[in-house]
């Protein structure tokens, strides 16, 4: 079968429908390239700056060398052509360079304070308020700022912004990738490995050759990241292995999509977390509409929750293994 340019089209589902999946990623195995990668960028810069300001910074960050974690290990599992290992490479590159960089005084400061003329006529106060004689003029047709609005609307932002945080200049990443198909893209895209290992593989419980080895009972990987992946494991019990198998493997299961596939059930070693409190979702935000997190609204599918990080109709959801 031979290789061809490109994604064939920028539909996914006209693809898979064409082709198949399996027969779809081998024609792309080395030209392959994820249309969303701008709001796949957007979701992980987001959430990792969440997760730093959450739990990262205190594991990192302790004064005793011997308590502080060197590196944050991730299997980047359906790694594609790199998208997500892109990603993670560059908020780390980038917060170190800030927290690096010396102060440098904004050019504002170089400006000399010129004489402000009007001073002493706007220091007379009135004999009857005590206030000032000559506020300063607004015009009357000037726009003033609408009032701040309360509750969720459409396109609200739960979370802060995507600029890194200043991350110690000893911060690193260990990331190991498997894609059994596009391993050729990715190696191309990042110049790094990725290991041809199946969704199958791992459930089996075959692991990279460069894994770590497991030790006292912690896991293997801190985090796992799919991204526009794991939706395609389209048979319940297949999905149930995969993930009750990865259960034990790491802490942290976070899944991208342009969608809320698939539906992961707690008896299959996983529980939602609630991203912007850092604390388990529970039923009543998952099912009582507190995070809106069984809602089949076509308006609120698009909108960010405490439970979903969502940009550029992208969503990135995260789950915590419950055996750690």
């Amino acid at each position: 079968m031979s290789a061809v340019h490109g994604n064939l089209s920028h539909a996914m589902r006209d693809n898979y429908n064409e082709h198949g999946v399996d027969a779809y990623y081998r024609k792309v195995a080395v030209t392959y390239r994820n249309p969303f990668f701008p709001g796949i960028k957007k979701v992980i810069w987001t959430f990792m700056n969440r997760w730093w300001e959450a739990e990262g910074r205190s594991m990192y960050m302790k004064e005793k060398d011997d308590c502080r974690k060197d590196k944050l290990r991730i299997l980047d599992m359906a790694a594609g052509s790199g998208e997500a290992t892109l990603c993670l490479l560059e908020w780390a590159q980038i917060g170190q360079k800030t927290s690096s960089a010396s102060f440098q005084p904004s050019s504002s400061s170089n400006i000399p304070n010129l004489p402000d003329h009007l001073a002493a006529l706007r220091a007379i106060q009135s004999p009857q308020t005590g206030e000032s004689s000559r506020p300063a003029f607004i015009p009357p047709n000037a726009r003033r700022p609408a009032p701040a609005q309360s509750g969720n609307r459409k396109g609200k932002q739960v979370f802060g912004g995507m600029d890194p945080p200043q991350l110690p200049q000893g911060f690193g990443l260990d990331i190991i990738a498997t894609d059994p198909y596009t391993s050729p893209a990715y190696a191309d895209r990042t110049s790094r490995p990725c290991h041809p290992l199946s969704f199958t593989d791992l459930a089996n419980g075959l692991l990279p050759p460069d894994t770590p080895p497991q030790k006292n009972g912690e896991p293997i990987w801190d985090m796992i990241i799919c991204s526009f992946a794991l939706h395609l494991v389209t048979s319940p019990s297949e999905l149930f292995a995969l993930l009750y198998e990865l259960s034990g493997k790491a802490r942290w299961l976070v899944i991208i999509a342009p969608h809320k596939k698939p539906d992961i059930k707690e008896t299959w070693g996983w529980s939602r977390y609630d991203i912007a409190s850092w604390s388990a979702a529970g039923e009543a935000k998952l099912y009582g509409g507190g995070g809106k997190g069984g809602s089949n609204n076509a308006e609120e599918e698009e909108e960010e929750t405490e439970l979903e990080i969502v940009r550029d109709k992208v969503k990135l959801r995260l789950y915590r293994s419950n055996a750690f």
